[in-house]
């Protein structure tokens, strides 16, 4: 979904942003996913963003979102790191988009209080 907001009307705001993606397999398959990836590296989003966050992702061939991602950014200049529990799969930790937060190899920190007390 996220490939079709990244030009138009209804563009995105992704600069120096954490871009979190994950995809459903069965809807999905590997060649799909490098090509909605393609669309957004041709279209600048990976000189825009401060980090990649991948989440789930099982495709029956075995082959994983990060070495599709891999494959086609080739050599990013942005900290990328994977984690299994967002998106589809039974595990999910909550996401407080439009918060701020640092990402690099260890992990996400967040840098701002996201909850009233």
């Amino acid at each position: 979904m996220f490939s079709n907001l990244i030009t138009g009307k209804y563009t995105v705001d992704i600069e120096d942003k954490i871009l979190f993606i994950e995809d459903l397999g069965f809807e999905s398959p590997p060649g799909m996913i490098s090509n909605y990836l393609y669309k957004c590296k041709q279209n600048g989003v990976f000189e825009k963003i401060k980090g990649l966050w991948i989440g789930n992702y099982e495709h029956e061939s075995g082959i994983a979102l990060e070495k599709i991602v891999m494959d086609t950014l080739e050599s990013p200049n942005f900290p990328i790191i994977k984690t299994n529990n967002f998106g589809h799969g039974d595990f999910k930790t909550v996401i407080p988009i439009g918060t701020k937060a640092r990402i690099d190899r260890n992990g996400i920190r967040l840098i701002e209080n996201c909850i009233e007390e």
